[in-house]
């Protein structure tokens, strides 16, 4: 049984509230793309929803591997985000795995044994068979962070790049990894995110009230779903397990089209 503790919970919340939104901007990106017509804009839809619950039920099926490709993703996406937000063409994928596994595995780092208690719940088996495999990790994000440091004697915007992840890295090490990935992923990564899009929607589309609409529509749409799996899972679960659990699998759900459509589209034309 998991029970989250009064932070963890409003950690939880503030990712529902805050974090979790930032992705209703898809609708708005996807205008950017332009899927703007009404037709174009219902295909992008239900191409997205149908992913997301692709995704939920892949989740139950393989719930291990599922846990482990979202973990990939998040470190991908993450890293991508702050690379983007740093503006520099080269040396991409150096700047955002270092990023991104900074994040990471920096709550894991600081918080073995209470990060493999939540990924055992999560994936209802043994998470700690891969804890022995960390050491892996650790060494490769050593060879990134030191190449990072190296590129950042010519590149002055990497230095505030390494100031942001030691201060990330300071922040989580003194908080549980649920109330440190909560304040990254609402205050660091929703920011950057949101900044970067609207600057886009206030240059590129005349259509203010439709950015508006669709954010809208789709934040209620996704806190609606998230009430409703809080409520199935409430049936078998304890309150703080069903929440934990609509958390993450809600975010792997809405991870995969998210990143499909701003890493390997959006980035495309507005990098």
């Amino acid at each position: 049984m998991y029970e989250l503790s009064i932070l963890s919970l409003v950690a939880l919340c503030l990712v529902s509230f805050i974090g979790v939104p930032h992705g209703s901007f898809d609708g708005a990106v996807a205008a950017l793309l332009g899927y703007q017509s009404k037709k174009k804009f219902l295909i992008f839809v239900l191409c997205y929803t149908v992913i997301s619950i692709a995704v939920i039920f892949f989740w139950i099926q393989f719930p291990t591997l599922a846990l482990f490709l979202f973990i990939v993703m998040s470190i991908v996406h993450f890293g991508l985000c702050d690379w983007s937000f740093l503006k520099i063409k080269k040396h991409k994928w150096v700047i955002s795995l270092t990023h991104g596994i900074n994040i990471i595995f920096g709550i894991i780092f600081f918080h073995t044994a209470e990060s493999f208690q939540i990924f055992t719940f999560l994936s209802n088996q043994s998470f700690n068979y891969f804890e022995q495999y960390l050491f892996i990790v650790y060494f490769l994000f050593g060879i990134l962070f030191l190449v990072y440091c190296y590129l950042s004697i010519n590149l002055k915007k990497l230095r505030w790049g390494i100031l942001e992840m030691i201060f990330i890295l300071i922040i989580i090490s003194q908080l549980d990894p649920l109330t440190g990935f909560a304040l990254y992923f609402c205050f660091v990564h929703t920011i950057k995110h949101v900044y970067a899009i609207l600057q886009n929607t206030n240059k590129y589309l005349e259509n203010k009230k439709f950015v508006f609409t669709t954010t809208a529509v789709f934040t209620i749409l996704t806190w609606v779903g998230g009430c409703i799996a809080i409520i199935y899972l409430n049936n078998n679960f304890s309150f703080s397990e069903s929440f934990i659990k609509t958390i993450f699998i809600g975010l792997a759900a809405l991870t995969l089209p998210h990143m499909t459509l701003i890493d390997f589209f959006y980035r495309k034309k507005f990098n």
